[in-house]
């Protein structure tokens, strides 16, 4: 009977300070499992230990200031340096391991890493003998199945959740019962840039995605916004489970039902938070806690349609690459399973991968958007090759396919305004721009509120306003009009459209001057424009104030749609919005289309001049005649 195999193990933590050894290497489970009390007794209070080496995931506790000088006593080995333990590791006694969950796994699996002891904390046992690691499993699991000695706190506060955490006491070496609060980890309130971070990430998850949550505020504060975009039927596969999803799965928001693996379940390896998240993943069948082997498998994360990987950066260069550091006090140091579902979500079909950051320190002095990385303690996490979408409060840019002077631009547009300036400077210095370039207004805030999507006989389109980035997809629209559209456009003979010009169509400042653009779609295909309308302030009008002067340009195969009318609507209603009462504009008198379209918005026209084959109109777009 496994309850006489049960009692025959049960001891007391002094009866088995002998089994840790001089030398031995141990792996404690980690995060909201690790059991305090058997660290306590069995590590802090052994005074025979001596260099005892101690690897472990995500410690949240202090106990890691014990080890004695240099480590004489015990010397941690963190995969992931939280920033509850910085203070130990920059005073030198904790090692940093650089691998990720799935390579710590590996590295047990093939003997590269070789655990005399492993120390767990498990739930009591079920009528079969089954414990239940609970709230971990990780690469606990895989360290189980290959470790000498298996000492376990077995706990009853601990849940029992489904997926790869059973394990029979049998497999067990030595059972100690003490039951004590797991450890909380509690998110801080977010400020008003993390909500609006969280708000710019949110905007990027459409019905069906299967989200990865990654370590921090700012994938948190993603989830908490997806409660106001009302998207649909999200999924789950995840390392970190987080509060947020235990309220968005009991919303119905979280349901796993368009999940391409693990139909309806949410699928993690460990939770980081509060009593509610474990009470919610207790004998929940919805809930299935993996080991890293699952869930951070490159090839099971790709296979998920619409993959959605989320997670943060200490700092971004002008490059794309981003890093985590221990610069400022809230830093922290590694990757966990961040560099994994980076690279499996950009494999995903209809996948993205989401780098999100401040854009600033928190006490404002310094860009987290910088020229080259400033501090030596940082570990890249996300190569040049590997990015795609990064997002601060200012906006978000998608950075996958551009160039070094796309993204730095990009990127910049994104940074603070008090350091926009700054980083131009510093990209002219690199060579990553022109030498001539030019940025928007610093103070320019890209208007997301103007985004919108249309449907034109069956076939959906993405109106947004301009960025600086669009720069070579105006150029390209440009060539591709006939030689008769450049005219309309420009009312003179134009074959060529340089940099110099370009830069001048997309540099807008979104109020006085304004332009929008149409693509098939968002995301990788949104560089190819379709259509752009432009507005920008009519000085020279004598006659009326409050004047601006528009322009339009459809590539030829998507005319005749209704988008030209469309994007005229629209900027006209940005224009009225920012202040316009008269847009103005100047028509080629062959040019019945353009006419035929002003007439068609339904606003009076105050002028209507013909002079040299052109006429010029002005119309009051205060409100519609019809």
């Amino acid at each position: 009977m496994w309850r006489d195999v049960y009692e025959a193990k049960k001891v007391r933590p002094e009866d088995i300070l002998h089994v840790i050894r001089p030398g031995s290497k141990l792996y404690i489970e980690t995060g909201c499992a690790e059991p305090r009390f058997l660290v306590e007794k069995l590590i802090v209070e052994n005074s025979s230990l001596a260099d005892t080496e101690i690897y472990t995931t995500m410690p949240l506790s202090t106990f890691l200031d014990a080890g004695g000088d240099f480590g004489s006593r015990f010397r941690v080995k963190a995969l992931f340096v939280s920033p509850e333990i910085v203070p130990v590791y920059e005073s030198g006694n904790t090692d940093h391991l650089p691998v990720t969950s799935f390579g710590l796994s590996r590295m047990v699996k093939d003997d590269y890493l070789k655990i005399d002891t492993a120390i767990i904390h498990v739930s009591p046992p079920d009528e079969y003998g089954y414990v239940s690691l609970g709230i971990c499993v990780d690469v606990t699991r895989t360290v189980i199945d290959r470790a000498s000695t298996v000492i376990a706190q077995v706990n009853k506060n601990m849940p029992r959740t489904l997926g790869d955490g059973f394990i029979h006491v049998d497999k067990i070496s030595y059972l100690v019962e003490h039951d004590e609060p797991l450890i909380e980890s509690v998110s801080e309130e977010p400020d008003d840039e993390t909500r609006t971070i969280g708000k710019n990430i949110a905007r990027l998850i459409e019905d069906g995605s299967t989200l990865q949550i990654g370590f921090g505020r700012l994938p948190n504060a993603a989830l908490h916004a997806l409660k106001d975009r009302r998207v649909k039927d999200i999924g789950i596969h995840t390392e970190i489970l987080t509060d947020p999803v235990s309220d968005l799965a009991r919303e119905g928001t979280i349901n796993g039902k368009r999940k391409s693996l693990d139909s309806e379940k949410i699928v993690a390896s460990m939770c980081l938070g509060t009593r509610k998240l474990f009470d919610f993943v207790d004998q929940n069948p919805m809930v299935e806690l993996r080991s890293s082997d699952y869930t951070s498998s490159l090839g099971l994360i790709s296979r998920h349609k619409g993959m959605v990987a989320i997670n943060g950066a200490l700092e971004v260069d002008l490059t794309g690459q981003s890093c985590v550091a221990l610069s400022d006090g809230t830093g922290f140091l590694g990757t966990l399973g961040h560099a994994d579902f980076n690279r499996g979500a950009m494999a995903s079909d209809g996948g993205k991968s989401i780098i999100a950051l401040r854009s600033t320190t928190r006490d404002g002095k310094r860009s987290r958007i910088v020229p080259e990385f400033t501090d030596q303690k940082i570990g890249v996490v996300t190569t040049q090759a590997e990015v795609n979408y990064v997002v601060t409060e200012y906006g978000e840019v998608d950075l996958f396919g551009k160039t070094i002077r796309e993204r730095a631009l990009a990127l910049i547009t994104i940074a603070h305004p008090r350091f926009r300036k700054w980083l131009l400077e510093e990209a002219k210095k690199l060579k990553y721009v022109y030498p001539d370039q030019i940025l928007p207004p610093v103070d320019t805030t890209y208007p997301v509120n103007y985004e919108i999507m249309l449907d034109l006989g069956g076939t959906r389109f993405f109106v947004r306003p301009v960025k600086v980035t669009d720069e070579r997809s105006i150029q390209d629209l440009f060539y591709a009009m006939s030689l008769e559209d450049k005219f309309f456009r420009f009312l003179h003979t134009v074959t060529v459209l340089h940099h110099k010009q370009a830069q001048r169509l997309v540099n807008v400042d979104y109020k006085k001057s304004m332009a929008v653009v149409t693509t098939k779609g968002r995301g990788m295909q949104d560089n190819k424009v379709l259509a752009v309308a432009h507005y920008a302030e009519d000085v020279e009008y004598e006659s009326l104030e409050d004047v601006c002067e528009f322009a339009l340009m459809v590539h030829p195969e998507w005319q005749n749609m209704g988008i030209g009318y469309r994007l005229l609507t629209h900027i006209i209603d940005i224009a009225r919005d920012n202040g316009f009462k008269y847009m103005s504009s100047s028509v080629w008198e062959d040019n019945t289309h353009m006419l035929h379209l002003i007439k068609k918005t339904g606003y009076r026209a105050v002028s209507y001049d013909y002079f040299d084959h052109v006429y010029s109109i002005c119309i009051d777009i205060t409100k519609p005649v019809h």
